[in-house]
This record gives structure tokens, sequence and C-alpha cells, in this order.
């Protein structure tokens, strides 16, 4: 299958509604079980989009998009690192090639523009800390995600 795949370099908000659609799929899908609608999707998608640095791309088989991974180039300190934002795949296609296609394009990419390092956020639980495990990521050490939830104050 993953002969077929075309994974492309998003160059236009063109692509953004379909893989919107995409996003609604797969994260209100097990394991995450979100209630994502469509504008949500492409709301949050357009916000990565225009961020400064962006960097992202599709896979699609026959003009239909089966996944996405956005995000941007960030400075550091100690050099401009990608922090991957979103990474999600239609559940039909998982676990096909896909997610490791992307990778590969993603390492590639950086490589060619003398960035080093990949940041993203994962749950423990579910499937993906396994795939980004086998892909080379680590856990950051004494680093832990955080969260306020002003609804509970």
């Amino acid at each position: 299958m993953m002969n077929d795949i075309k994974i492309e370099r998003i160059t236009s908000t063109s692509c953004l509604p379909q893989c919107a659609e995409v996003l609604v799929q797969a994260y209100n899908a097990e394991p995450w079980n979100d209630e994502w609608t469509k504008e949500v999707a492409l709301e949050k998608l357009m916000l990565y989009y225009n961020t400064p640095k962006f960097i992202g791309w599709t896979a699609s088989l026959n003009g239909q998009i089966l996944g996405c991974c956005v995000g941007n180039i960030e400075p550091y300190f100690s050099g401009d690192y990608y922090y991957l934002k979103d990474m999600f795949v239609l559940p039909a296609s998982q676990k096909k090639g896909i997610g490791l296609g992307f990778m590969t394009t993603i390492k590639a990419h950086l490589a060619s523009i003398n960035v080093t390092m990949i940041i993203l956020f994962t749950g423990q639980q579910h499937f993906p800390f396994n795939f980004y495990q086998k892909e080379g990521f680590t856990e950051m050490e004494g680093m832990r995600m955080m969260l306020c939830d002003n609804s509970e104050l």
C-alpha cells in the first residue's frame, strides 16, 4: 500500500478542509474518543498553517488524504527544533506505514535544513507512544506536560 501513497508538502490551505475531516475521524475514534467537529479541526489546522516557519505534509492515495502531519520550526538556545504539533491518520489506514513515511520525510527534510531535533507531546497509554520510541524519540528528563483548567477554579 505504501508504494502507492504520495506524501506531499502542504503549500496552501486548500487541502486543510480534507485534513480537518481526517483529524475528526482519527481523534473521535479509539483510543482517544474525542468529540472534534470539522469546524474546530479546521480552525486548529489553519492556526498551525499560519504559524511562522510552518512545515506540514499530507499522505494521500488516489487524491484522497489519508493522513496529515503538521508543525513548525522554533528557536531554542541550543539550536532550532521542529515542533511536531499533530500527526493523524484515518483509522482504517493506521498501522500501514503512513506514520513511518511521515517520519522518514520529516527527518530527511529537517536534515536538509540543519535542524536536528524534533519535539512532540503524546500520551504514554496510546499506541503512538511506542511508535515514537521505535523512531528514536525518548522522554525528556524532568519534563512533564501541565494543564490548568480554568473551568475548575
